[in-house]
């Protein structure tokens, strides 16, 4: 059922104006719950899975799984969605992780960061950008991205971390 803030009019189908005023009708844009959020996040990750170094969750074995939580810090009960491995031998031992409850990262010793994990509700208050081999998460956060090796790759990683902020802004 829509109704028209306007004059009041009700009616059952979505129409662009009101058929009694005139008014236009806007639908109310569906908000992301903290329950929805990972299924949401995960399809936005289904569309960068070719960029090189990035781990879907349905692909990630064991092993990777098991460095990947003991170098990020990453709780046991904690859902991992995707891995980024920014390592040139591809043991996972820095890079970063989407997971149902934020993002976490490990650097090397070249890049510094204040912190290492930021819940999706700190993470969506936050610009998002390149600065040459590192994304810049602003208040002196940073993730390594050296070990991609190309700037297109980059640049999709920071569109698709762009893309989890609009969608939990």
């Amino acid at each position: 059922m829509f109704t028209c803030k306007y004059c009041g009019t009700e009616f059952t189908e979505h129409k662009p104006n009101c058929p009694n005023c005139g008014a236009p009708i806007k639908v109310a844009d569906k908000k992301v719950t903290k329950e929805d959020a990972p299924k949401s996040i995960r399809k936005i990750c289904i569309k960068y899975e070719e960029v090189s170094n990035l781990y879907l969750d349905e692909v990630i074995d064991a092993k990777r799984m098991k460095t990947v939580r003991e170098n990020f810090d990453i709780p046991e009960n904690e859902n991992i969605i995707m891995v980024y491995d920014d390592t040139i031998f591809g043991n996972n031992k820095v890079g970063f992780a989407i997971c149902a409850g934020g993002l976490y990262w490990k650097n090397d010793w070249t890049i510094e960061s204040k912190r290492n994990f930021l819940n999706w509700d700190e993470f969506s208050k936050r610009e998002i950008a390149l600065d040459k081999f590192q994304i810049n998460l602003e208040r002196g956060d940073n993730i390594g991205t050296a070990g991609v090796g190309d700037d297109e790759a980059r640049k999709q990683m920071v569109k698709m971390l762009g893309e989890i902020k609009e969608l939990l802004s």
